[in-house]
């Protein structure tokens, strides 16, 4: 991800092949093309990078050509028809450097899978990925990362929070260092959101805050508005959950207790639930077939609650839900942003025990109720752990880039039963039994 280094050997190149012979010229000149294309992706000037490829399209059938085309259009959210035939023959083991392109069209694969709500076969694609980047290029590899994040979004929105976190927590000074934008914006929000639900609100404001300042330094204004947006909404809830919905809607409620919110919500709702029982098969059900969809729905009925037009909030709440409780979706309905919370407890009360659609919506709803989360600051005491000597620390650096035992010998000119050694205290000092979880709890208590 050097990029200005990456762009002025692509010009130097460019300029190489035009002094060349013209017979030379076309033999080198498509190969130079699709590495420009590459590096306008990498600096995320998408316009840019289409031109590119689009010009190449009717000359070559090169398959990075194909799978650059699917992930720009993946980032553009274009339609289904819109998107460019995936031709990758994955049956056939890849040779070579086509191993990276391999690794590359599954994470674009699993990304529009998730995208389109397929979580299980989004899951299944990026595992594929992440295990094949694992046995050529090994664990900690910057190639690893892309589908390490992917899983981890698939992971969290299913609520398995301790995954996502594993998948992410040891890769994220690799994904800030060398990751691609959209790589490092996943993560870090991911990551966000994580802190946040454990309590660690400050932690998470502060990564969002970082995120920022690194998009300013990359120059991808993308990654900063990302992740500025996403620091106003972690903002937004903090502050909502600090000044509860009662007493900013208190027009709502004559008491001003979140009982009487739900119990206002019951009252305007039963008579027309059983009205909403065939929502899902709906125009507008329908139309909630994306993760992007799903989110503007839920931010709608929250918006609609929050002006006491419960009737328009919950019709679109039950819409989301009906889809939800098919697809698996967890996490999204959880982050919807104040009163989510509340409008699913309302309507868990709300919901008719013997009507038969919407009555299969209670124990979803009940599994939602039960994730925990956590806006306010930890209580408890951090544990604290005992102190790495000076040559520990630098090891347990040299774990997080990914160097084997092996590797760190040479560096440090020790043997590898020294390293392993000093493995061992660091694991004992930090209270964990692998690398990984000691690269995370020293990521975690500010050690590295």
């Amino acid at each position: 991800m050097r990029i200005e280094e990456a762009a002025k050997a692509t010009n130097q190149l460019h300029r190489l092949l035009m002094q060349g012979k013209p017979v030379s010229r076309e033999r080198y000149l498509t190969a130079q093309q699709i590495l420009e294309a590459w590096l306008h992706t990498a600096a995320d000037q998408l316009t840019a990078a289409d031109a590119v490829l689009r010009s190449l399209q009717r000359t070559t059938r090169d398959p990075a050509v194909t799978s650059l085309f699917r992930y720009l259009q993946w980032m553009r959210d274009r339609c289904e028809e819109e998107r460019a035939h995936d031709t990758s023959d994955y049956l056939v083991s890849p040779v070579g450097g086509q191993t990276v392109l391999r690794i590359f069209s599954l994470c674009v694969s699993a990304a529009f899978a998730f995208d389109r709500l397929h979580l299980t076969v989004s899951s299944s694609l990026a595992s594929d990925a992440l295990e094949l980047a694992r046995r050529r290029y090994g664990n900690q590899s910057v190639i690893s990362t892309f589908p390490a994040t992917l899983m981890a979004q698939v992971a969290y929105e299913q609520g398995r929070l301790e995954e996502a976190e594993a998948l992410l927590r040891p890769r994220i000074l690799l994904i800030r260092a060398s990751g691609t934008l959209e790589c490092v914006a996943r993560a870090t929000v991911l990551l966000a959101k994580l802190s946040l639900h454990r309590g660690q609100r400050r932690a998470a404001l502060a990564m969002l805050r970082e995120t920022e300042l690194l998009g300013h330094a990359r120059r991808w204004p993308r990654l900063a508005s990302i992740a500025s947006s996403e620091y106003s909404r972690t903002l937004s809830m903090i502050r909502s959950e600090e000044c509860p919905f009662s007493e900013a809607r208190a027009s709502s409620s004559s008491s001003g207790s979140a009982g009487s919110f739900r119990a206002a919500a019951r009252n305007a709702m039963t008579a027309r639930l059983r009205q909403l029982a065939s929502c899902s098969e709906s125009p507008g059900g329908n139309a909630l077939q994306s993760v992007a969809a799903i989110q503007i729905a839920l931010r709608s009925a929250c918006s609609a609650a929050y002006e006491g037009r419960f009737d328009a909030s919950y019709e679109l709440l039950i819409r989301c839900l009906c889809i939800g409780v098919e697809r698996g979706l967890q996490m999204t309905f959880v982050d919807a942003g104040y009163p989510s919370v509340p409008l699913l407890e309302g309507l868990y009360e709300a919901l008719p025990t013997a009507e038969g659609r919407l009555s299969q919506l209670r124990p979803y709803l009940a599994t939602l109720l039960r994730i925990p989360v956590s806006l306010r600051d930890e209580a408890i005491e951090p544990k604290t752990y005992r102190s790495l000597s000076r040559r520990e620390t630098g090891i347990l650096r040299m774990i997080a880039d990914g160097m084997s035992n092996k590797r760190i010998a040479q560096s440090l000119g020790i043997t590898p039963e020294t390293v392993k050694s000093h493995a061992k205290s660091i694991f004992v000092k930090l209270d964990t039994r692998t690398r990984a979880q000691a690269v995370s709890r020293a990521e975690s208590i500010g050690l590295l």
